[in-house]
């Protein structure tokens, strides 16, 4: 560590005079000479455009798309994949401990570089899965003036690990007056889900005048719950015309079996299985139609920003920023299932076994009869009813502040700033978790009817037994240190021949904290052994880039990034980028670059933690045919499976070469179009496990049986039931991606009839192509395989707006669509089928002709469109895919906005 901390000094005093003796040597070159800036998208936009490809969303457009929040806005990012759309309707039952993170290219949360005005936001603290990167509802949302997003990958001035791309929140900086909006909206379709928003942004003083500018921004949300059964779309695992059984076999009334030979017997009383649900000759348990499971939770949503600027002269100033976030997320599933299948050696026993013994008054004695097996204990498999519904609460917290001073010194202009950043997560039950140390004795007690209704004193007594302490708290802290500084060094016949250079320098860590109890198996619906985290990394960078005019017109921006890792040494990486302007009205541009990404400390250091599987899964060697003849009683058919998740100290960093090669072209006055080819190369790419589906599918299953375990011995020989499936992290071969990104823009003239904009982004994927086991590239990847991906990835998404402008009237008239995909599984008939595209209206207006206000008035899905189908089981949502449908479906809302400047 010592030595670790003088490097540290050394390379900072290094960094510090480069950019000192520089300065001196070129001498007093006024600093406004150099404007380092992103425009925004308008007629002129092309003589401030760079020469890399960054769209560049003001807050006008996130307003009139009706967004409310960080995660919808990703919706207007065609660069970003599907995943995360809406408000947390694909985190239901997904152990992310409610995480939202953007995914540039479909790279994941990891991969994608998340900054506030220029500098790191800490990472999410927490995620059984390892949900990680910036949880998007952190940022502050109400502050937000503009948004900017570096599409071409890893990116040398802010950091080589963005090989996803940078999304960039640009908050207001010099605001005074008074800005507050209160918005609600809700579905037409009944059943929840309504949204309720307030923000008020306060602020005084003129830095001009003043020398001094403040304000404080703040954003309050509630979204309501909506349950899954409301919607048609929703409302049940099984279907079966499409191949969609994601029903479980843990059931109320109960499935008996023999506990000697494990051969499953049947439900007592069969054919009347309500709640469940009768499929083939035994019930089934139907966890969407379950009534009280959601498929969109209660969440409430509280940011704060504040910004404070003093000028210090005419040159120099100083700035201090800060942001909170408090995420709370309640959210409530299906009973627990519990049964010999789930939990074999997540618990303190070695076993969550229910045996029915012959002398309880429950006992069904007719059944055993005729199973042969009357007066034997009978094994129970269990969908605990009487526990109630699984009702969690995670509350996620978020702090950094930032403090800095910037200006001009010896002709540079030089910025320097100190931030710290802390993100806590924690999950605490309100109620339907329980120990199984104190209700399995219970249960095995023979005083619960396992086939319909209980006394209420057994209800009672189950309900007492209800475990509601905290079980995670995680929190990731970290601090840094960053200096840049640029300045034209020297003049070429071309123009000014530009430098800067830079020096970053920081620590993380990560603690996480399960409660004991977790640690040892012993709650219901955790699956177990959640272990403690204790790890820490340091980062330091340097870097530089230098902006060369070629000849008139051309330009060259050479930049190089030097980080060292504590835990993962050195690594190098350069970016080389062209830009060229023929003409006033045409632009070219390209680039290349390198990325490395190491894996986070959740990757590397998080203990073997047992969880569980979807339902709806079947061991290949034990139920090849789920569907065949007598399987409706297999116990191996349509079940659930204890999975391994965890870290894997031996992951290696994922590596990136991406190329990027485009232009814009201004035809005519008011119009511009933009086109960038992107080329990316991607290796060693992190990912929580090969998926299960991939795993127990017969076709794959020779590959991947190392990833499973079976008991090992058992009635009857070998193959054994399944006990395990690994789904610890793993780097997971190589990714090919080739597409397309669109940006085209027009405004016209002002006419009698008011003014028009249109807007057209899109992003067009030539191929995305993932290495298989046996080294070969598959076609174009959905979410068929989710090795890297998060969420599914069509070919062609596009975002498009046309917004008309009369006096004090505005509508905007928006767009959202992306092509069909390859879908999970096959049809009933082995062939590949397709999930049909999707395209959603949304309508809004506004009216500003009162004085210091603003009335919005808009709908969102104008045509109530429900979502394509698909069989994925990858969620635990069937039917439909959450990652990027919102079930409110079509849903009106409208706002007041009082402002004063």
């Amino acid at each position: 560590m010592k030595a670790n901390q003088i490097r540290y000094r050394h390379v900072l005093g290094a960094a510090v005079a480069t950019i000192v003796l520089t300065a001196i040597v070129q001498g007093a070159v006024h600093a406004a000479d150099i404007k380092v800036e992103v425009t925004g998208s308008n007629i002129r936009r092309i003589e401030g455009e760079g020469a890399l490809p960054v769209q560049v969303i003001q807050r006008e457009e996130i307003d009139r798309a009706g967004i409310t929040n960080a995660v919808e806005l990703m919706s207007l990012i065609s660069a970003n994949n599907s995943a995360g759309n809406v408000q947390l309707g694909n985190v239901i039952g997904s152990n992310t401990f409610s995480n939202q993170t953007a995914s540039l290219r479909g790279l994941g949360g990891t991969s994608t570089l998340v900054l506030v005005n220029g500098k790191r936001l800490g990472t999410f603290a927490g995620g059984i899965s390892g949900a990680e990167g910036v949880n998007l509802a952190a940022i502050p949302f109400s502050a937000i003036q503009r948004v900017e997003v570096l599409k071409d990958g890893a990116s040398a001035i802010y950091g080589s690990d963005a090989i996803g791309g940078v999304i960039n929140f640009i908050m207001k900086s010099d605001f005074s007056g008074i800005d507050t909006t209160v918005w609600y909206g809700a579905p037409t379709r009944s059943g929840g889900g309504e949204q309720f928003n307030v923000a008020a942004t306060l602020g005084a003083g003129n830095l001009a005048k003043d020398k001094y500018n403040a304000f404080l921004s703040i954003y309050y949300q509630e979204q309501k719950p909506l349950n899954q059964a409301d919607r048609n779309f929703s409302k049940t695992n099984y279907i079966p015309d499409e191949g969609v059984d994601t029903t479980s076999g843990q059931t109320f009334p109960a499935y008996v079996y023999n506990p000697v030979t494990g051969d499953g017997l049947g439900n007592p009383g069969f054919p009347k299985c309500a709640p469940s649900i009768v499929i083939g000759s035994r019930c089934r348990f139907d966890p969407a139609a379950y009534p009280g499971t959601q498929g969109l939770p209660d969440t409430k949503q509280l940011n704060l920003f504040g910004s404070a600027r003093y000028q210090i002269n005419g040159d120099w100033q100083a700035y201090l920023t800060g942001l909170y976030s408090q995420q709370d997320t309640r959210f409530i599933i299906q009973p627990v299932p519990l049964s010999d299948q789930i939990a074999t050696t997540a618990t303190p026993t070695g076993a969550s076994d229910i045996i029915l013994p012959p002398t309880s008054p429950f006992y069904p004695h007719q059944f055993a009869i005729d199973h042969g097996v009357d007066g034997q204990p009978l094994g129970i498999r269990y969908r605990c009813v009487e526990c109630g519904l699984r009702d969690n609460e995670d509350t996620n917290r978020a702090f950094q502040i930032v403090a800095g001073a910037q200006g001009t010194a010896w002709g540079w202009d030089i910025d320097a700033a100190f931030n710290y950043s802390q993100n806590t997560a924690k999950e605490q039950p309100n109620s339907g978790f329980f120990r199984y140390t104190t209700l399995l004795p219970y249960l095995n007690s023979g005083a619960v009817n396992f086939f319909g209704p209980n006394p209420s004193d057994v209800t009672q007594h189950i309900q007492s037994l209800n475990f509601t302490d905290e079980v995670f708290n995680a929190k990731l802290s970290g601090y840094g240190f960053d200096l840049k500084g640029s300045s034209e060094i020297y003049t070429l016949p071309a123009g000014p021949l530009a430098l800067a250079l830079g020096l970053q320098a920081g620590q993380e860590t990560l603690k996480q904290n399960p409660n004991p109890l977790l640690a040892t198996g012993d709650v219901t619906g955790y699956g177990g052994n959640l272990q403690v985290i204790d790890h820490s990394r340091t980062v330091w960078a340097i870097f530089g880039e230098l902006n060369i005019p070629i000849v008139k017109n051309l330009e060259a921006n050479v930049a190089v990034r030097y980080d060292h890792y504590s835990d993962f040494g050195s690594t190098t990486n350069p970016k080389v980028a062209l830009r060229w302007q023929p003409i006033p009205s045409l632009l070219f541009r390209g680039s290349w670059g390198t990325g490395f990404l190491a894996p986070t400390l959740y990757q590397l250091w998080n203990p073997a933690t047992p969880g569980l599987s979807q339902a709806g899964q079947s061991d290949p060697l034990r139920c090849p045919d789920p569907n065949g003849p007598g399987n409706e009683t297999n116990p191996d058919c349509n079940t659930q499976y204890t999975v391994t998740f965890g870290g894997n100290p031996n992951l290696q960093p994922e590596k990136s070469n991406q190329t990027t090669v485009g232009g814009i072209w201004e035809p005519v006055n008011g119009l511009s179009i933009g086109a960038d080819y992107f080329n990316m190369d991607l290796k060693n790419l992190v990912s929580n496990g090969v998926p299960i589906a991939t795993i127990l599918d017969p076709a794959t299953y020779a590959t991947y049986s190392n990833l499973v375990t079976r008991q090992a011995t058992c009635v009857g020989g070998p193959p054994c039931p399944i006990t395990a499936i690994d789904q610890r992290f793993v780097n997971l071969g190589e990714v090919k991606i080739q597409g397309i990104d669109i940006d085209a823009r027009y405004t016209s003239p002002a006419t009698d009839y008011g003014r028009f904009r249109a807007l057209l982004t899109g992003t067009y994927y030539i191929s995305y192509e993932v290495e298989q086991p046996n080294g070969t590239f598959a076609g174009f990847v959905s979410n068929a395989f989710q090795a890297p991906a998060t969420g599914i990835t069509p070919r062609w998404k596009s975002y498009t707006a046309l917004t008309w402008d009369l006096g004090p009237w505005t509508a905007t008239l928006g767009n959202n669509y992306q092509s069909s995909y390859i879908d999970v599984h096959t049809d009933n008939d082995g062939n590949q089928r397709r999930v049909g595209s999707l395209t959603t209206w949304d309508l809004q207006g506004s009216y500003t002709g009162f004085k210091s206000f603003t009335l919005t008035l808009g709908v969102k899905n104008l045509l109530d469109t429900n979502p394509p189908f698909t069989n994925s089981d990858l969620t635990f949502q069937s039917g439909y895919d959450p990652s990027y449908y919102d079930p409110r479906a079509r849903f009106v809302y409208g706002s007041i906005r009082y402002a004063i400047r």
